[in-house]
């Protein structure tokens, strides 16, 4: 067996003698305005992905308001003040390069990945996107109709669908509980000033990290930063209402599907909390992949399933953790049974050093290979610039995620999967 002092060896090695990773590369810079701009220079490299920031999502918004900021994030690329629909998508692509954008229930990002010397290209569009949209009427009516497409395509998706159940569930009327597309009658009823309304209370300086990570010269970025985004106007995020932790809730649905889906779980700590290395590695072990518990004990020891798995989404002050089964009708009784009790041990019996290290090494793995992607490198920079005000070093997670023992992890299992604050979600077929 492979001690915990050998994997820690050999995990640090394949970090420092990555060059990436041993040259000071981290650069911080926070404007008068309140905008911070945060750069992680790559020198192997020859491009860069850049992002902007807003630190608004899905549950920011009011009851009014669901999917507002998901629409607003497709709009933007209708035309500004200063080009059309079509000159937008030429502008980076003429040069090799590429923009897109996505929303998430905490944040919205605008990004680009260029070679080295379009960067000034690069921030030119991303700061016109966010500063500059001029949402045309018929633009947002025929926008409407795509995001309601893509609701109903969600519809389609039994796994998607019993995701979003689950999470109404999990957390009621609090906005975490609503899908980021939103719903139908909100979506037809938005107008051009609802859209200008949340851009102008939510597109702020204070509220926006720019993000850069590869071949990046971090003072020319806050030169260009100075000069393309002079036009945000000054203010900081509105306070965030936390969800409060609710007693166990089950419910079942029927739609016309040919699996019953299973969703079950519960709220556990957020970024700031001390658990949340012990759930990253709880995760792996229980449901990421096909040596964890769930795959190992549902599909290949019973053949119950075909997909099955655990989940684990963080926020700033909870986290979701969650697993998911598709399973066929006649075995779902069995499937739930095996589940239960899979984190009954988990609960009350420490899982052995040699199952924990493999846990661990798939994390530190698994953030280790996702740093060659330049585009998650920028992803990561601005996520700890959003969450914790400084950059967390990857030798110190990999600290973290190392000092992870076995009592944290039985104590952990005990609290999330109490019988008496687990949620359950059943999607089963029409009888």
């Amino acid at each position: 067996m492979k001690s915990m002092s050998r994997m820690k060896a050999s995990t640090m090695n394949a970090l420092t003698h990555n060059p990436a990773h041993t040259e000071p590369q981290y650069r911080d810079t926070v404007l008068s305005s309140g905008l911070r701009i945060v750069t992680e220079h790559v020198s192997s490299v020859h491009s860069l992905a850049v992002g902007i920031w807003i630190d608004v999502g899905s549950r920011d918004e009011a009851d009014a308001e669901s999917g507002i900021a998901h629409f607003i994030e497709h709009t933007v690329f209708k035309g500004t003040t200063r080009r059309r629909t079509h000159h937008i998508a030429q502008f980076l692509e003429a040069v090799g390069g590429y923009i897109n954008a996505f929303t998430t229930k905490d944040a919205t990002c605008y990004y680009a990945r260029v070679l080295q010397p379009h960067l000034p290209r690069a921030v030119h569009l991303l700061a016109d996107l966010v500063q500059n949209p001029v949402f045309p009427l018929k633009e947002i009516e025929k926008e409407k109709q795509v995001i309601i497409d893509e609701l109903r395509e969600a519809e389609d998706d039994p796994e998607d669908l019993a995701h979003e159940y689950f999470e109404q569930l999990l957390y009621g009327r609090h906005p975490l509980g609503r899908p980021i597309l939103g719903n139908e009658s909100v979506i037809t009823g938005l107008t051009r000033e609802r859209l200008q309304s949340f851009v102008r209370r939510h597109y702020t300086s204070g509220n926006l990290t720019v993000a850069a990570a590869g071949a990046v010269d971090h003072e020319r970025l806050v030169k260009l930063c100075e000069e393309e985004l002079a036009l945000l106007p000054v203010g900081w995020q509105e306070p965030r209402r936390r969800p409060r932790r609710r007693t166990a809730r089950s419910d079942m649905r029927s739609r016309p599907v040919q699996q019953t889906h299973l969703v079950l779980g519960g709220m556990a700590g957020g970024y700031h909390h001390a658990s949340r290395h012990v759930l990253t590695v709880l995760n792996a072990l229980l449901g990421d992949g096909m040596s964890s518990r769930l795959f190992q004990r549902i599909r290949e020891r019973h053949g119950l399933g075909y997909n099955i798995y655990s989940f684990l989404s963080m926020y700033h002050d909870v986290s979701t953790f969650g697993i998911y089964a598709g399973l066929e009708p006649g075995q779902f009784t069995r499937a739930r049974t095996h589940i239960l009790r899979e984190l009954e041990i988990l609960s009350e019996t420490r899982v052995s050093t040699r199952e924990l290290n493999r846990a661990k090494e798939q994390v530190i793995g698994g953030m280790l290979m996702g740093l060659e992607s330049m585009t998650n490198r920028m992803t990561r920079i601005a996520r700890d610039a959003m969450v914790f005000g400084e950059d967390i070093p990857i030798v110190h997670l990999i600290d973290r995620i190392q000092s992870v023992d076995a009592e944290a992890l039985r104590v952990q299992a005990a609290d999330l999967f109490d019988t008496s604050r687990l949620t359950e979600m059943r999607l089963q077929p029409v009888t």
